[in-house]
């Protein structure tokens, strides 16, 4: 059995723990997913010459980027050797989400996928969506939504 993990590296200890307890109980390979969200170009409303509103800029730094990029990596590395005991295959990718999710499950012949469910208001979930919304919805497999008590 192979169990795909998804994290946004903000579920408290309890939620890993369970997810652990559930992989050695299950006696499933733990494949743990960590997608980092590229970051875009950021629009600015003023000119930073002449300090004119009309004209619209759009700024992008690579060096910015990679750095951003590193920080994932080890603050999901770290993530990762500080919560789970058992082996897992941790994997880091850009992208949307819940694409991502969805298209190592499948790549990965994944049996289940499972991830924490925090609550957001109504006006929340209108404006950004919902990760775990999505795959639950789309994947064609079972998806275990562990909810996030505070």
């Amino acid at each position: 059995m192979k169990l795909l993990f998804a994290t946004d590296l903000r579920e408290p200890k309890s939620v890993t723990d369970q997810i652990q307890s559930l992989s050695i109980s299950l006696n499933a390979e733990l494949y743990i997913v960590h997608v980092h969200i590229p970051t875009s170009t950021t629009p600015l409303g003023v000119d930073p010459m002449s300090g004119f509103g009309e004209i619209a800029y759009a700024m992008y730094d690579p060096a910015i980027e990679n750095a951003v990029i590193e920080a994932e990596r080890h603050d999901f590395d770290h993530f990762v050797l500080d919560r789970f005991a058992v082996k897992v295959r941790p994997a880091l990718h850009q992208g949307d989400p819940a694409r991502v999710i969805l298209d190592d499950a499948v790549e990965l012949n994944i049996d289940m996928i499972v991830l924490a469910k925090r609550r957001h208001s109504a006006i929340e979930r209108i404006l950004l969506g919902s990760v775990s919304d999505t795959v639950a919805r789309e994947a064609s497999i079972p998806v275990l939504l562990m909810p996030i008590v505070k």
